[in-house]
């Protein structure tokens, strides 16, 4: 029967990875020591960076407002018109560091309102502080008048995130694109140079059989990486985990497929298993950077920030952190699924066209 020949197959495959304790170590070992060592270490190392300053009140104060901000040292003042809705969404996304809105009250008074997140809680204070402070040395007036600016703020996170509640999801995603990557380029490599895709080949399961297992073994690998590093950060560190958790495992999968087709390509094109290592590593080691795995995309610089978006680990990392720690849903994260399996769709195209038995 098919489906208990690919399940045998599925447990074979599983059995092998497991038995490779190198698999074991950058699946769960070494994510579980990154993240600590980065959660421990560099929690508060994220600058003010920029904030975004939309006004739409174009009084003497808010123009002080804009002066003050702009001279402060510390923090990039951005202007801009747009939609306040669609910048508070990019500064809920990590798009922006922060927004500040400038509008008139019905008392004919200035209001600046400040959206930041918590992702770094030391970018965040440093941003309250910086806007806090600019409104309160322009609304020093005569006792018994009204302010000049009347300030508020508000964060854009449902819940207070701290570095390693951002941390957390960075490390899974990177986690599930190496043990994807690497573990299916490099065995791949490996049983061409051996002989054992030909001998397979030879024998009455079809290709389609043993590709299906391999995807299954490695899909399980996936679904626990993402309950032992959840468990992990909630038990170690006490990352908030939001009841749109369970959300993570469609993406996760999903994140997991595009990266095993990729590290098929990669199989497929290379002749030694030297050369998958060196390819998969140039692949996997700029996304790990530039992917906001460990810090917000919005704190690089504007053209490291367009590279990024290219990049399927800035979707499958976006869209677990918005369902592990954001508390959003799966029809939130379905533009970064969506991004995944466009991908997985065209990687699988040039796979197959370039796969060889030996």
């Amino acid at each position: 029967m098919t489906l208990s020949r690919i399940g045998a197959t599925t447990l074979a495959q599983m059995r092998m990875m497991f038995r490779r304790r190198i698999v074991l170590f950058w699946s769960l070992v070494f994510p579980i020591i990154l993240m600590a060592l980065l959660g421990l270490l560099f929690g508060r190392s994220i600058d003010a960076g920029t904030i975004t300053v939309i006004d739409a009140s174009h009084t003497p104060a808010s123009t002080a407002m804009v002066h003050a901000l702009s001279t402060t040292k510390g923090v990039t003042v951005k202007t801009d018109q747009t939609d306040v809705a669609h910048a508070r969404k990019q500064v809920q996304d990590g798009d922006r560091d922060a927004l500040v809105v400038l509008t008139k009250t019905p008392a004919g008074a200035t209001a600046a309102h400040l959206y930041y997140s918590n992702a770094s809680a030391t970018q965040a204070g440093i941003i309250r502080g910086i806007v806090s402070g600019a409104s309160s040395r322009i609304s020093v007036a005569a006792t018994g008048s009204p302010p000049a600016i009347v300030y508020s703020q508000q964060s854009v996170d449902s819940s207070s995130l701290s570095y390693i509640d951002f941390l957390l999801p960075g490390i899974l995603a990177l986690a599930i694109m190496i043990s994807a990557v690497i573990g299916l380029s490099t065995v791949l490599v490996t049983w061409r140079k051996q002989g054992v895709l030909r001998r397979l080949k030879l024998t009455p399961m079809p290709l389609w059989e043993f590709l299906v297992a391999r995807v299954a073994a490695s899909l399980t690998l996936a679904l626990l990486q993402v309950a032992v590093l959840i468990t992990f950060g909630a038990l170690v560190f006490g990352v908030s985990i939001s009841p749109t958790a369970w959300a993570a495992i469609p993406v996760a999968l999903v994140g997991a497929l595009c990266f095993l087709v990729m590290g098929f390509t990669v199989g497929s094109l290379v002749a030694e298993p030297e050369t998958a290592d060196a390819v998969t590593n140039v692949i996997t080691n700029p996304m790990m950077f530039l992917s906001g795995t460990f810090y917000p995309v919005a704190a690089m610089p504007a053209f490291v920030q367009t590279i990024a978006k290219v990049l399927p680990l800035y979707y499958m990392t976006n869209a677990l952190r918005d369902t592990i720690v954001r508390d959003r849903g799966l029809m939130y994260v379905m533009p970064d699924i969506g991004v995944l399996l466009a991908v997985t769709a065209v990687l699988a195209i040039v796979s197959l066209r370039t796969f060889r038995w030996e």
